[in-house]
């Protein structure tokens, strides 16, 4: 695996940490957009302040990811496949440890997404839901789609997940039924250029606060630069709503406005009600079988 060598030369001044090159940079260059920053994973303790920063290197954007659990033999999932930096600043593969089963950490952490888009969704069955079942609707669609990507041992990469999901090889009916429900909830035959440019200046605004906003920002104007507006448009919906899944109520009520612009909300409750029900249906099938 070959990365740049200012990027190479830098990781190395931090020999003294426990470095692992994650994300689809790890996965190979046939993945990874020109767009995509270099996700660093420090492994373990860390006091070095490099946690959750972003480091430009003339081109090339690293984003340093804490993981202090690991050396407690806490496995995530994103470091599946990991390339781990030695102390020879040369890049090698690192096998993971024989006693972990991947797949059912794949099916295990597919149905806790399953169950969070079902929990998402069950929220408009109250009769209080009209004003968020929109969003509600959306972020279940997200949570599904991440479900069925880890249940086909596949890693979710946000700017990547869509393309992903056409890659996906479905073997059942209803899975590939719970997809189209998935991209008719989302809306994506809506993405065009000026639906997109409204809702980009509002993620904007919502996420106007995060230390890697500037970097999500150059990965949407890439999409676009590059014509992809369903996979632009999708990633937008999955940012903000990514980003609200962590937020209380009152927060969300607060940027009502701001995530109905964002997500391109539909204001037809009938509509939602039916793909509600139908989203219910696909996840109780999923977590069955």
């Amino acid at each position: 695996m070959k990365i740049p060598d200012e990027i190479q030369a830098f990781l190395s001044k931090n020999s003294d940490l426990e470095l692992a090159l994650i994300g689809c940079r790890a996965d190979g260059s046939h993945i990874s957009y020109d767009c995509c920053e270099y996700d660093v994973a420090i492994l373990g303790s860390s006091e070095n302040g490099y946690d959750k920063k972003i480091v430009q290197l003339g081109d090339n954007t690293i984003e340093f990811l804490h993981y202090p659990n690991y050396q407690n033999g806490h496995h995530d999932i994103s470091l599946f496949n990991m390339i781990k930096l030695e102390k020879s600043s040369d890049l090698i593969i690192s096998p993971q440890p024989p006693e972990i089963d991947r797949k059912s950490w794949y099916i295990a952490a597919g149905k806790r997404k399953v169950v969070d888009s079902l929990f998402n969704v069950s929220k408009n069955s109250s009769a209080k839901a009209e004003l968020d079942s929109s969003l509600n609707l959306k972020i279940a669609a997200y949570d599904l789609i991440e479900g069925i990507l880890l249940l086909s041992q596949t890693r979710p990469m946000p700017i990547h997940e869509l393309n992903q999901l056409r890659q996906v090889e479905v073997h059942k009916d209803f899975i590939n039924e719970a997809i189209q429900v998935c991209i008719e909830c989302l809306g994506i035959e809506r993405a065009t250029r000026t639906i997109i440019n409204r809702s980009f200046k509002a993620l904007k605004e919502i996420l106007k606060e995060r230390y890697d906003v500037q970097l999500l920002s150059s990965k949407i104007d890439f999409l676009l630069k590059q014509g992809l507006l369903a996979d632009c448009y999708y990633y937008i919906g999955k940012l903000v709503c990514s980003h609200l899944e962590k937020k209380d109520n009152a927060s969300q009520l607060n940027y009502h406005k701001l995530n109905t612009i964002a997500l391109d909300l539909t204001s037809d409750y009938e509509k939602v009600k039916k793909l509600s029900a139908l989203i219910k249906r696909d996840c109780k099938l999923m977590l069955k079988n």
